[in-house]
């Protein structure tokens, strides 16, 4: 797979350096052209618990990377049976503002037709992680460009 390839790494193995900065840098240009808050709704949010040392450690190098960009986590979303898309309609039910709030939900996971189970799909930027070519997976200026006019109500 492309993006193991690219790390010299034949599977999936934790480390940290797995983060790509390409993919940070498109990151960073949604965030700050719309001064958005991030809300962490990936599996990352599991490793925020300081009693496990190694996966703890692996969230600490998230938020490290982030911050290179100067960007926060502002919450995460619960965890409801592995359902992001659940998940993240849940949270914004709960909120106070849920009204005022656009949103775009980075994912490689789940599809438009689960997003659409909760009537959030038009908020969806499906990115790809299973690729052939590094050029085609994660965060790509086209999604960039779509986020950015999501979240700027175009």
């Amino acid at each position: 797979m492309a993006y193991f390839e690219s790390l010299g790494m034949k599977k999936y193995r934790p480390h940290h350096d797995e983060i790509s900065d390409y993919n940070l840098r498109m990151l960073s240009k949604i965030y700050h052209a719309c001064d958005a808050y991030i809300v962490l709704s990936s599996t990352w949010r599991t490793l925020d618990d300081s009693k496990h040392t190694e996966s703890y450690a692996m969230y600490k190098y998230l938020e490290d990377s982030l911050a290179k960009y100067d960007i926060k986590i502002m919450s995460k979303t619960p965890i409801i049976n592995h359902n992001r898309p659940l998940e993240i309609k849940t949270w914004l039910d709960e909120r106070v503002d849920r009204d005022d709030i656009k949103f775009v939900s980075l994912d490689d996971d789940f599809s438009k037709e689960q997003y659409r189970e909760y009537g959030i799909e038009d908020c969806l930027i499906d990115t790809k992680f299973f690729c052939k070519e590094l050029s085609e997976g994660g965060l790509q200026q086209e999604h960039v460009d779509r986020a950015i006019r999501i979240l700027n109500g175009e």
